[in-house]
């Protein structure tokens, strides 16, 4: 049992340190709530770090994570500005859902990129949902995580405290 709980650390921690070391693929196109044409090459203004959250219409615990998000923003945003972008990864079938979700439950504070070919999904290595990358000013990923329970908002504020 002890050598199983090792093992599963160890891939764990390797699968980490990929991600971590994963660069950030700036070209891949991905549009707008808006219908724009967007890049995460885009992202990074050099003052403030920002952070990249993947999710979908049916995952109750994206929607859990953004919802917390959405009731600190405002507060956080007074501590320690950031930029949220929530890129969906649901195909073109429910596309229309996800761009109503993401107008009728109160984000207006994120920024959306819908990803529907999955190519950017892809490219950052996101295997499970929620998935949340935090970038610092300048585009370098400094944090990753995979998952969400209530209170994981909070350690993903203090890393970007960190980041002041």
């Amino acid at each position: 049992m002890k050598k199983i709980s090792i093992l599963a650390a160890l891939a764990l921690s390797m699968i980490m340190c990929y991600t971590l070391s994963a660069q950030n693929p700036e070209s891949v196109k991905m549009t707008t709530l808006s219908g724009e044409t967007t890049t995460a090459g885009q992202w990074a203004d050099g003052k403030t770090p920002y952070v990249v959250s993947f999710w979908f219409v049916t995952c109750k615990y994206c929607i859990e994570e953004m919802d917390a998000i959405t009731e600190m923003y405002e507060d956080w945003q007074e501590e320690a500005p950031f930029r949220f972008y929530a890129v969906n990864t649901d195909d073109t079938r429910s596309l229309a859902k996800a761009k109503a979700m993401a107008r009728g439950r109160g984000w207006d504070n994120f920024l959306f990129a819908f990803d529907t070919n999955k190519e950017y999904t892809r490219a950052m290595n996101v295997v499970s949902m929620p998935h949340v990358f935090l970038y610092d000013k300048n585009g370098k990923l400094v944090y990753s995580h995979v998952g969400y329970s209530p209170g994981d908002e909070q350690e993903l504020f203090r890393k970007i405290k960190a980041l002041k």
